[in-house]
Parts: structure tokens; sequence; C-alpha cells
């Protein structure tokens, strides 16, 4: 039978790079909208961004995403494909402190 461990480390907060990463389009959007047209046209480009529809123009369009939603759900998948291949584990493992892929 196995010892326990006297010591246990509770895990801390962890940031991943690729879901962090895949907002940086949407935070570049808002940079734009508040240089265009301040909060109204943040709201307009956001909302095309994650949504795909854009009601400035009142139109949606799927190229929208490519600002937004699609690059977010590729950060997340990134994520949990670097989990199932053992990269955080590993990046844990040698004592790297938040970041995880």
């Amino acid at each position: 039978m196995a010892k326990r461990s006297k010591h246990h480390k509770k895990p801390g907060m962890t940031v991943s790079v690729a879901v962090a990463a895949g907002f940086l389009p949407l935070v570049n959007q808002v940079i734009i909208g508040f240089r265009e047209g301040g909060i109204k046209r943040v709201g307009d480009r956001v909302c095309a961004s994650l949504t795909g529809y854009d009601p400035a123009v009142e139109r949606w369009e799927s190229a929208y995403l490519k600002n937004g939603t699609l690059p977010i759900v590729l950060g997340v998948l990134v994520h949990k494909l670097a989990g199932k291949m053992g990269v955080n584990r590993a990046l844990g493992n040698a004592g790297i402190p938040f970041i995880r892929i």
C-alpha cells in the first residue's frame, strides 16, 4: 500500500496563454471602436465580433466572427489539447508558477 503524503499543495491560480491570446483580437476591436466613435461603436464592434451581427449596418456576416468568437474557441481547443497531451502538467512539474498553455 502506498504511503500518503503529509503535505498536499493546493493548486493555485493559473493563466492559460492560449485562451488569453484568443481574446486579443477582441481587445483590438474594443480599441478600434473607441477610436472610431466612442462607447457606442465599441458595443457595435464587440457585438459583431462575438455574434456576427453588426447593429450599425444591421447585417450578419460570418467574417465578423474572425475577430472574436473563432479565436476564443480556437484558444480553448488548444488549451484542451495541451492538457490532454500533458503539456500543462509538465509546466507545473517544472516549477513554472502560474502560466499554462
